[in-house]
């Protein structure tokens, strides 16, 4: 089981019995959501800072640190060779996910804080900031917007995805987006 802290520290936690296999130290506080790629665990801590690392002989190795310009509070999306993720500064980035070299940075969302975690479902990253608003992106070498979609209404959770629709919580409503796909039922 791997969990962030406040403490600044990433945890890998034995699952049978929760004693702690190994820790890895940041310079601030891990909230988000680790993700597991390959054998490489990426995640981003409020030190602004994105990490890849690996785990060897029970001790977790850096393999690379990618410098941000806000805090990393959402889980990264890992998909076809790349890390995809965005700080709280509204900036989102591409990062190569075997050298933590930048893809597409600086990309500027529409300001907000950002703090949910983006999702991939269809070849399209979806991102909501904390006032409502959905941007959708093709998951891909280059920065492309494809939409933004306004809520109006207060958003901390990140969207989920099943059979083919996209649900999104506010404080106020449960939104589900698209048909959903035939099961074959």
């Amino acid at each position: 089981v791997l969990i962030g802290s406040s403490d600044g520290n990433l945890y890998a936690l034995d699952a049978e019995e929760g004693f702690e296999l190994w820790r890895f130290p940041t310079g601030d506080k891990v909230w988000g959501t680790p993700t597991l790629s390959d054998g490489v665990v990426y995640f981003g801590s409020l030190d602004h800072s994105v990490y890849a690392i690996t785990v060897d002989r029970g001790s977790a190795q850096l393999l690379w640190r990618f410098p941000v310009h806000g805090g990393v509070a959402a889980a990264p999306v890992v998909s076809n060779g790349r890390v995809y993720v965005g700080a709280f500064d509204s900036v989102f980035y591409a990062i190569d996910a075997q050298t933590g070299e930048e893809i597409y940075g600086r990309q500027r969302l529409r300001p907000g804080t950002y703090s949910a975690s983006p999702v991939l479902a269809d070849g399209k990253i979806y991102i909501t900031n904390e006032s409502g608003l959905t941007s959708v992106f093709t998951a891909g070498p280059e920065f492309e917007l494809l939409a933004e979609n306004d809520l109006d209404d207060y958003v901390l959770s990140s969207i989920a995805v099943s059979d083919g629709q996209l649900f999104l919580r506010t404080t106020t409503h449960l939104y589900a987006i698209g048909e959903r796909a035939s099961s074959g039922h």
